[in-house]
């Protein structure tokens, strides 16, 4: 069935096309259009945006919108800098934003709580997350302040099963383990390494009966870009269900994963798994919102806590996100961020392979991570150049942001 606000978008396309409309003509007004197709305003303005940004409209401050031709959108030159898909990207999440300010009289004024968030934000956060094979009805998602608010909630909300420690994997995303050790909570540690995870170890933890979840990043781990196979994805699944063990699954990279390689959440089938999304990664980081799928036994008391921080997760960053998933602008910049690592990428393993194939390295979807065991000159000049240095059991890793200056800095560390 088409959407109410997907049939208008048609409709003036459709009369575009047909010479009904045309170049320069003015819209009929919101009001206007709201009586035709009795529907609320802000179904109207999610339209209008959809064509403005298929630049069939453009808008007139304090006029209306007009007919702007029948333009159809090129694809964006090969040669585009990262800087510039960067710009891209918020250009066109600033023009959600000024469309959230419009309608404001429904949802800002006239607004009653909803500790889970946006209603139109969470429905669609339904259909993107299905799009990744995390599927879920909609009262159990909710919208927090960004990661770490959600991290945070998780860390100080008793669970039904009134387990205590706290499971990392190592190494792990910092911020969870310097949160995790501010609260003094009971932490352990699970080895992971490039070869894979001890499963046996595991069940052995989850045997003690005292681990309240598991954190883990189970596509391209934080720091080592680590993503667990199929069978590992399974079984650790399996071991969560048969301890009744609470697995939080902070898939932050998600967006850049394979479709065939679908996330743990997609082999829960007894609500195990807490799915964590935030959009830092794949729109920009200081796009402080994320997603939470929650099992039905967490969610009241999840929200409870959620209220004693904030009401309401800031509800025009919920608007502009909910425009911008709905509209295409998502689906079509993380298209050409992907692109553009993907071209990078090529030619940086073609860089590497000419002028380093002594090197041991392996590549996610945003870095390039070597393993060495560097001289002391080599960690200092990877100091001085802000990167990750990552030491384990194994060796060291130097993490490489894939961007226009990944090969030059690599040379600064290893070109001899």
């Amino acid at each position: 069935m088409v959407s109410k606000y997907k049939e208008i978008s048609d409709d003036i396309q459709r009369q575009i096309k047909e010479g009904k409309l045309k170049k320069g003509d003015r819209i009929p007004s919101i009001r206007q259009l709201s009586s035709s197709y009795a529907c609320s305003k802000d179904t109207v303005q999610r339209a209008l945006l959809d064509l403005k940004y298929k630049q069939k409209l453009y808008a007139v401050p304090q006029s209306g919108y007009y007919v702007l031709d029948n333009y159809q959108l090129t694809e964006l030159a090969p040669y585009f800098s990262l800087k510039e898909y960067n710009n891209l990207a918020y250009n066109d999440f600033r023009l959600c934003l000024n469309e959230a300010l419009t309608g404001k009289e429904t949802y800002l004024f006239n607004y009653y709580h909803q500790e889970e968030g946006l209603k139109e934000l969470l429905f669609s956060l339904k259909n993107y997350l299905s799009g990744s094979a995390i599927y879920t009805n909609l009262n159990h998602i909710v919208v927090t302040s960004g990661s770490q608010q959600a991290l945070y909630i998780l860390c100080q909300m008793p669970f039904l099963s009134n387990k205590e420690v706290i499971l990392l994997e190592r190494p792990t995303y910092q911020r969870m383990e310097s949160l995790v050790r501010a609260l003094n909570l009971p932490l352990q540690f699970i080895e992971r390494t490039s070869d894979s995870i001890d499963l046996k170890a595991l069940e052995d933890l989850f045997k003690t009966g005292n681990i309240k979840y598991f954190y883990t990043i189970s596509r391209y781990s934080n720091p080592l870009g680590l993503s667990y196979s199929r069978k590992e994805k399974e079984a650790i699944v399996e071991l969560a269900h048969r301890y009744q063990v609470y697995i939080i699954e902070d898939d932050y990279l998600g967006d850049f994963a394979k479709t065939s390689e679908p996330a743990l959440h997609y082999y829960d089938t007894n609500e195990r798994v807490i799915y964590l999304k935030s959009f830092s990664m794949s729109i920009f980081p200081a796009l402080r919102l994320a997603s939470l799928v929650l099992p039905t036994s967490l969610l009241k008391t999840f929200l409870a806590y959620k209220s004693l921080i904030d009401l309401d997760t800031n509800l025009l960053m919920q608007k502009a996100l909910s425009l911008y998933l709905d509209n295409g602008m998502f689906d079509k910049n993380l298209k050409y961020i992907k692109t553009f690592l993907q071209k990078k990428t090529k030619s940086l393993l073609s860089y590497l392979d000419k002028y380093y194939p002594e090197l041991d390295y392996h590549v996610t979807a945003q870095h390039i991570i070597i393993s060495c065991f560097p001289s002391i000159q080599q960690l200092k000049l990877a100091k001085e150049k802000s990167l990750d240095i990552i030491k384990t059991k194994e060796a060291y890793y130097i993490r490489f942001l894939i961007n226009d200056a990944t090969a030059s800095q690599i040379d600064n560390i290893f070109k001899e």
